[in-house]
């Protein structure tokens, strides 16, 4: 998946959110305010050469997509993809545990489908309200699909069309995606170039769907980690590990819908996404780091003592104003109590399942690293 990450993701939701402020501005401007975050995250090593060049590509710009979009909706598919999209709307409408475009497309640690993908794309096309169905998905994954010539022959004229039909659900920025297919059919890009949904986002709809893909793609690397600490624990420990996940699991989701304090509008889900990501990324870097006792000293002293800090943090979040009726992202006072509850189930879980797994590690040093991290999640929410 070739997309811009990090500072840039921000800088665009931010611009979805301000879309009434910044009518007036002329889109170039916009765009050069993308180029200079983009300037930062190389300055600051934080940028690829791939994100550098998708960058470029999303100054490609169609004046007059609209006028481009009529013509291209208004020819009939050609026969080999009208008849597969005559296939697909004859299939059943997908249920729950079909058609994951997504994992399809992506492979997620194992080869594409792009065949099946393809089918599943025209089904969510002729069925767009499916339950199964990302706003994105159908029309955006045959764009793709077609772009790209993965499993079909590159067609960028229907590149183009399914792109369209995509429309403002992949974000105000029509003009920069049907430029950007331009581009690629006029040979204005380097060879090999890919097109994806996710280069560009000016949407908060488009920032959860590609902070989503983002963390399916990590959750492999993790996965693999995962299964390397795995290996050297004795069965006991292997099935206090599996317990360990599940409540972890809890702990992120209970975070997400309770304590999250990115703030509402239309990006915040893609925000929450990001936060879930950082945890997951922190829970395997706690099992390394636990893994070969690899921590700063702590006493019994020091453990008490960033205990007694986590609880006055967490007295001081539950005192900060909240209304009950704020959108998601404002943390409430319920929202923080069922988070800490769920953290400090994980904390117990934690500490059986360190002195067993991990015998060689101090657990008041585990312990305090695992208080501190908390101190850090709690006064983060009170911003």
């Amino acid at each position: 998946m070739k997309t811009l990450r990090g500072l840039s993701d921000i800088f665009a939701l931010a611009i979805s959110a301000c879309v009434a402020q910044l009518a007036s501005v002329p889109r170039a401007a916009i765009w050069s305010g993308a180029l200079m975050v983009l300037t930062t995250q190389i300055a600051l090593g934080q940028a690829t050469t791939q994100s550098a060049s998708n960058a470029a590509a999303a100054f490609f710009e169609e004046h007059d997509w609209q006028a481009v979009c009529s013509r291209a909706l208004a020819n009939p598919l050609p026969p080999k993809a009208a008849e597969v999209a005559r296939s697909g709307s004859g299939q059943p409408v997908p249920v729950a545990g079909e058609c994951d475009e997504q994992a399809l497309y992506y492979g997620f640690g194992k080869s594409p489908d792009y065949e099946t993908a393809l089918k599943c794309a025209y089904r969510h096309r002729a069925d767009p309200n499916a339950p199964t169905n990302s706003s994105l998905e159908g029309a955006g994954t045959l764009a793709m699909l077609y772009a790209n010539g993965d499993g079909v022959p590159r067609d960028y004229a229907l590149a183009i069309r399914f792109a369209c039909e995509v429309g403002g659900n992949g974000g105000s920025n029509e003009p920069e995606r049907i430029g950007r297919l331009e581009a690629l059919r006029d040979g204005k890009l380097p060879a090999g170039t890919a097109f994806d949904l996710c280069d560009e986002q000016m949407s908060g709809a488009m920032g959860a769907y590609c902070s989503e893909l983002d963390e399916r793609q990590a959750d492999v690397g993790r996965a693999q980690r995962i299964a390397a600490i795995r290996t050297h624990l004795s069965q006991r420990a292997q099935a206090m590990l599996a317990a360990l996940e599940e409540d972890e699991n809890a702990f992120e989701e209970a975070r997400m819908k309770g304590e999250y304090p990115g703030g509402g509008g239309s990006g915040s889900a893609g925000f929450a996404m990001e936060d879930r990501n950082r945890l997951r990324e922190q829970f395997v870097i706690d099992l390394e780091r636990f893994s070969t006792a690899k921590l700063p000293r702590a006493s019994a002293a020091t453990r008490q003592q960033t205990q007694n800090e986590l609880d006055t943090a967490y007295t001081a979040a539950l005192a900060v104003p909240r209304d009950p009726n704020a959108p998601f992202g404002n943390p409430t006072v319920g929202g923080l109590k069922a988070t800490e509850a769920a953290w400090e189930k994980l904390y117990e879980r934690w500490m059986a399942f360190a002195p067993v797994a991990f015998p060689d590690l101090p657990q008041d040093a585990a312990a305090t690293e695992l208080l501190r991290l908390r101190i850090h999640q709690v006064k983060k929410a009170t911003y």
